[in-house]
């Protein structure tokens, strides 16, 4: 993960993104950060990082979200909360973002707000989702969200995998698709993300692997 502050996540619908976002925040967490959790995923209320907020909070993170979270409203609102906290050099910030170019207008809300040297916005990628699986559809969707969002891509995270029945031939495949996108757009790989017991070895990665748990759908508020 890259040394900057605010670490904007952002991804399609279904890509792993507030998984990763959670186990960031608890990463970030656990090296000593003062870290904060902000749960911006308009788009879907129904699997967000929101639902680990008991377990974040036992473990010294701050969540904060959309006020019309797990409602039928899709109005973007946060209290000063966030303002507070992305003027705030003592914070670390994991924004989990809304996957598509409608989720990634409220990061456009606080675009002016954001301090560039100070902020990183990430990509995740699973090529067995079918809007994801080829590099026209990823391009498609980041150029959404570069629009809504007035932000670039800084880094592409590899969360390909097929829960419990992914193999290591599923492994090599999510590789080499986001060697291919990084190598065409010019966009480096942050880490891969991996399950702790997905097999890898003898796969070979040449970016870092950050080892996750799931924690989606297992903890609720």
């Amino acid at each position: 993960m890259h040394r900057k502050r605010i670490h904007i996540i952002t991804g399609h619908y279904g890509s792993g993104k507030s998984e990763i976002s959670v186990n960031m925040a608890m990463e970030f967490s656990q090296k000593g950060h003062n870290t904060i959790l902000a749960d911006l995923d308009i788009v879907n209320p129904y699997f967000r990082s929101n639902e680990a907020r008991n377990l974040l909070e036992s473990r010294g993170i701050t969540v904060i979200t959309t006020k019309y979270a797990n409602t039928n409203v899709d109005i973007p609102a946060l209290t000063g909360e966030l303002s507070r906290y992305l003027k705030d050099k003592d914070k670390t910030l994991i924004l989990d973002v809304g996957g598509d170019d409608a989720g990634a207008k409220v990061v456009g809300r606080y675009r002016s707000e954001l301090p560039s040297d100070e902020t990183c916005m990430y990509f995740v990628v699973n090529c067995f989702r079918p809007e994801t699986r080829t590099l026209e559809s990823v391009y498609k969707i980041m150029e959404e969200i570069r629009t809504a969002s007035g932000m670039k891509v800084d880094y592409l995270i590899n969360n390909s995998h097929l829960m419990e029945k992914t193999k290591k031939q599923d492994i090599v495949k999510g590789r080499d698709f986001i060697s291919d996108v990084s190598n065409e757009l010019k966009i480096p790989i942050a880490f891969h993300a991996m399950i702790k017991n997905d097999i890898i070895c003898g796969v070979g990665f040449q970016e870092p692997v950050f080892y996750i748990n799931k924690y989606m759908g297992y903890f609720l508020k």
